[in-house]
């Protein structure tokens, strides 16, 4: 049984490290988008076009409808260590077309895995 002292100390630190976890898990998955970017527009430069799908970024060897030749190289894989899943093990999500004035649209839907306001993107 706690004292009322520890008691007291665990009502105040606890949610500071709650709160400092998801912190981190916000930091990590904005920074896992900037590194997927990264590659998607690395990939872009070379083939040029984004990919249809994140797994492209893996391909060793160049996709069907890439053209060489016109200044494209392939340069792949653009993502050497594989795709990474967020912070609560999901799969981050990518659409060429963005919905957002963007280029395409990459993001997580955050901790609840639902679409909503914990979601981390690369539009915000």
């Amino acid at each position: 049984m706690l004292s009322s002292a520890a008691r007291a100390i665990c009502a105040t630190v606890v949610p500071r490290l709650v709160g400092r976890r998801r912190d981190a898990e916000i930091a990590r998955t904005k920074s896992d988008i900037a590194a997927i970017g990264l590659a998607l527009d690395l990939y872009e430069l070379d083939a040029g076009h984004y990919p249809a799908s994140l797994e492209e970024l893996n391909r060793r060897e160049a996709p069907a409808d890439f053209e060489a030749g016109a200044g494209h190289r392939w340069n792949g894989p653009y993502l050497k260590k594989g795709l990474p899943k967020d912070p609560w093990g999901k799969p981050y999500s990518y659409t060429r077309e963005s919905q957002h004035n963007q280029d395409y649209d990459l993001f997580s839907l955050g901790p609840d895995g639902q679409p909503g306001n914990d979601d981390v993107a690369n539009w915000e």
